[in-house]
């Protein structure tokens, strides 16, 4: 998977969430049984689900990149294959893997590329190392089930996969945890909005694409109950328009999702993107955010329209 010998770079995306990782941690671990020298990072801070899974397991959270790193490492992605959403160049990038959609990564040689249509990058960590005939330990495991349960909503997100769904069942019994107590204890911690800024909870998992030639920008954060974004609603609107001045976006979109109802409050940032939101969501107009039914995922139900629109 290597193009050398030199050390390999786990690393997931900007904006790290719970799936990105703990897949890099275990695929780095995947890769030090088949001989290679690796580890994982972090690509920025992590969020407070993210903390809650390692300080449950009993495991210190990978160290941050460092710049040094980013200019002279060989890096393999998880859980992203976009490069606006990667902290890596493309001549640094040994290898993909990934379930999201295909962004167009071009590379000067041939690398490692697997590209899946499952509920979580941790789903395919699982399946590798079950093709592989290798043995998972009980902290891999629980760190893979977090990673199914944070990117499936705990197998309700319309992404998930028949894989997704046996994996979670082996990996409770590996790992030796209740999947259903262990996603309360993460989606309450998810939910958790204490000390962070609105700009900051925007900028928590925040993807940036290019869509028919459009620097476009989606912003989620999921949580047990809306109530805080209703109450939060004009403030943000205001850091919204905040962070598409400072990043120089075309379009800004932000969506809050109910983890339990399945529905999103949908903030578009200022009068294109709300003419945006009404002509390709046709969710009900509340007043500086639109709710949209039956809307769970960024990856499934947001982007592609968005993409189709702008002509991605």
């Amino acid at each position: 998977m290597s193009k050398n010998t030199e050390e390999i770079i786990v690393v997931g995306h900007k904006s790290p969430d719970t799936d990105s990782v703990v897949s890099a941690l275990v695929f780095a671990n995947f890769l030090k049984q088949e001989g290679k020298e690796a580890r994982s990072v972090v690509a920025g801070d992590a969020n407070k689900e993210t903390e809650l899974v390692f300080s449950f397991l009993k495991e210190k959270l990978p160290e941050t990149v460092k710049e040094d790193e980013i200019k002279k490492g060989e890096f393999f992605l998880v859980d992203h294959n976009d490069l606006s959403q990667s902290i890596a160049k493309k001549d640094k990038i040994c290898g993909v893997l990934d379930h999201h959609l295909l962004s167009g990564v071009k590379t000067d040689e041939t690398i490692f590329f697997r590209i899946e249509p499952v509920g979580s990058t941790s789903t395919l960590v699982y399946k590798m190392m079950k093709e592989r005939g290798m043995e998972i330990s009980e902290k891999e495991a629980g760190f893979l089930l977090a990673g199914i349960i944070s990117d499936t909503l705990n197998l309700n997100s319309p992404t998930t996969s028949c894989e997704d769904v046996d994996f979670y069942y082996e990996l409770q019994e590996i790992a030796k945890i209740n999947g259903s107590e262990f996603a309360e204890k993460m989606f309450e911690a998810k939910s958790d909005f204490s000390g962070k800024s609105l700009k900051e909870i925007v900028l928590g998992d925040f993807k940036e694409y290019e869509f028919g030639g459009k620097k476009v920008a989606i912003g989620v954060c999921e949580a047990t109950s809306l109530g805080y974004f209703e109450k939060k609603k004009k403030a943000i609107k205001d850091a919204l328009k905040e962070i598409k001045k400072e990043k120089q976006i075309d379009a800004l979109f932000f969506g809050a999702i109910n983890i339990i109802s399945q529905n999103a409050y949908f903030f578009p940032a200022e009068e294109n993107e709300e003419k945006v939101a009404k002509e390709v969501f046709k969710g009900e107009d509340k007043g500086d955010f639109f709710l949209l039914e039956n809307i769970a995922s960024r990856k499934k139900q947001i982007a592609p329209p968005l993409s189709k629109y702008y002509g991605g």
